[in-house]
């Protein structure tokens, strides 16, 4: 029986609008956004940052090395990230939703510590709302690593077959599979929501 599902948050719950940020926020032309796009956000760099074991500022200033070129425009970049994203207008309703339906949700994200502290307080419509969280740049370990998932389950008392998880990972979906834990791929919310009201309709069912 299914009792807890559990989101990821970029790309399923809000928006990492990265490229619209750039493009719309800080004008910023075509070239720019390609570069910086190609060797910051998109390198394992970025991953660095959601893993949070180096310092974030020795992790800017590697990037920064990446572009020489365009120094100011990284600083721009980072200076303005609270705009990079943005709660998706169904995010805390859906939650609400199966709250209310008996469910308790939770999160389990890949995010840069200290970019997740801006957020929860200026972006997030849901963290609120949700029974618990674990986030990938407090706890130096990330998806789609076993060890992120236990550590959700033990620290809620979790079981993993009580547990239904979407994220818009295929690597991360897989590693919740081997785990135990029911698990959909998130391809928007108007084709997924469906899926995982069926899961829940067919489970409660049986």
């Amino acid at each position: 029986m299914i009792k807890n599902i559990v989101f990821d948050i970029g790309m399923v719950l809000a928006d990492f609008r990265w490229e619209a940020y750039m493009r719309d926020d800080l004008h910023f032309n075509e070239e720019v956004i390609k570069t910086i796009g190609e060797k910051v956000v998109v390198t394992s760099l970025w991953d660095e940052l959601d893993l949070g074991v180096r310092e974030t500022d020795d992790v800017i200033n590697e990037m920064k090395a990446q572009v020489p070129e365009y120094q100011k425009e990284i600083n721009i970049f980072f200076d303005g990230i609270v705009d990079i994203i943005a709660s998706y207008p169904y995010s805390r309703q859906w939650i609400l939703d199966l709250k209310a339906a008996g469910y308790k949700v939770y999160l389990l994200s890949n995010y840069p510590r200290d970019v997740f502290s801006l957020h929860a307080r200026t972006r997030f419509t849901f963290v609120d709302v949700v029974d618990g969280m674990v986030v990938s740049g407090f706890e130096k370990v990330s998806k789609p690593d076993p060890a992120i998932y236990k550590l959700l389950f033990d620290r809620y008392d979790l079981r993993p077959e009580e547990c239904l998880f979407t994220d818009d990972r295929p690597v991360n979906i897989e590693a919740a599979r081997k785990l135990g834990m029911t698990a959909v791929l998130f391809t928007g919310y108007d084709s997924t929501r469906p899926k995982i009201d069926k899961i829940l309709a067919d489970v409660a069912k049986a």
